[in-house]
């Protein structure tokens, strides 16, 4: 090789060493122009203050909408990925996903749900914020209050859906519709999903004896024209078919209690009854001081359903007042939330599951 070909080669070499860096640069960089600071976050890094405490991405200051709450529950996702995964468990009426997570690195396994009515949405919020808080906590101090969530977050795994019914939520908002052959009394009381069911009471458990003289579809109370026939229901089904779940928590809004059992078949209220004290104790919120005697008013229940199909705690908690005249609906809830869902002891409610259920 002549010197002039090899001072070429060198000289090509080097043009082509200093394009492969430059592009390197170029697309290194547009990455971060291209991210939008409402994106979600990609790390527990990111989100320090300055004070070094992890900054809350949930506020609770006015209502989620299924668009707010798909882009909440990624964003945890993301921030807490050895945590929480996210899923989706079918799709309602109107096609909209009901989306759940998986919070935990335990075997065992607890399903927790809220808004399974749709008027109820404040349990939506309030479910967003225990599993953030349970987040923060595990990778913090270990410990939410005096439970050490880190040790019950590595013995269960909690199957968490914040809102049942995501065809309600919109509907109660205006933002959609229910069927036109569905009788509305009063939108913001709506219950129903869009075909006007009561999921509450649709499920497969004394279903026939349920007798409330609603008989067509409507804003809350029908029954629907077959057991389990809602999709949300079926959904539901499947996922309690498909896992072993130790308990089952379903968060509802007026009452400042905890219905335990029903009279349908009481061979377990005793052992359910200490399930739900051991919350109560957690929680002041009050447990019923008698199972639930009507067909009518237990007929067609999640959590009763679950009892008496798989012969393990199902409870209903109510975590409002049931002297508090405001309605479980809109955005003046949201104002006083904290206060309103009395967080600051009912966010124990599934800390204190995870214990009694340890036991």
């Amino acid at each position: 090789m002549s010197n002039k070909t090899y001072k070429n080669s060198i000289i090509g070499l080097s043009v082509t060493g200093v394009i492969v860096l430059i592009l390197g640069i170029v697309l290194s960089v547009i990455p971060l122009i291209n991210s939008s600071p409402e994106g979600p976050v990609s790390s527990q890094e990111a989100v320090l203050n300055k004070n070094g405490a992890l900054t809350p991405l949930i506020t609770t200051s006015e209502a989620e909408s299924y668009i707010s709450l798909a882009k909440n529950m990624d964003k945890l996702k993301n921030r807490f990925p050895k945590l929480l995964s996210l899923y989706s468990i079918g799709t309602s009426e109107a096609g909209r996903q009901q989306l759940m997570f998986s919070l935990g690195n335990g075997e065992k396994k607890a399903l927790i749900v809220g808004a399974i009515h749709a008027r109820e949405h404040i349990t939506t919020k309030y479910l967003l914020k225990v599993v953030e808080d349970y987040c923060i906590a595990y990778t913090t101090t270990g410990f939410h209050g005096e439970y050490n969530i880190k040790n019950l977050l590595d013995t269960y795994t909690l199957y968490i859906i914040p809102c049942v019914n995501p065809d309600g939520l919109e509907i109660v908002f205006s933002r959609d519709k229910a069927e036109d052959f569905v009788k509305i009394s009063k939108l913001s009381e709506y219950k129903a999903n869009k075909n006007g069911v009561d999921l509450n009471r649709n499920f497969p458990i004394a279903w026939e004896s349920i007798n409330n003289n609603v008989t067509a579809p409507a804003d809350f109370y029908f029954k629907g024209y077959e057991s389990g026939d809602a999709k949300e229901t079926k959904n539901l089904i499947n996922l309690c078919e498909e896992n072993e779940f130790d308990f089952l928590i379903s968060v509802h809004i007026k009452g400042n209690c905890i219905f335990w059992g029903d009279t349908y078949n009481t061979a377990l209220n005793s052992v359910y009854e200490a399930f739900a004290k051991d919350i109560g104790n957690a929680t002041g919120l009050v447990p019923a001081s008698s199972p639930t005697e009507k067909p009518k008013d237990y007929g067609g229940g999640f959590e009763n359903w679950f009892r008496h199909t798989y012969n393990r705690p199902g409870i209903c908690i109510e975590l409002s007042e049931n002297e508090n005249k405001i309605l479980p609906c809109g955005n003046e809830n949201y104002t006083d939330f904290y206060s309103f869902v009395n967080y600051s002891q009912t966010s124990n409610a599934i800390a204190a599951a995870m214990m009694s259920g340890n036991k």
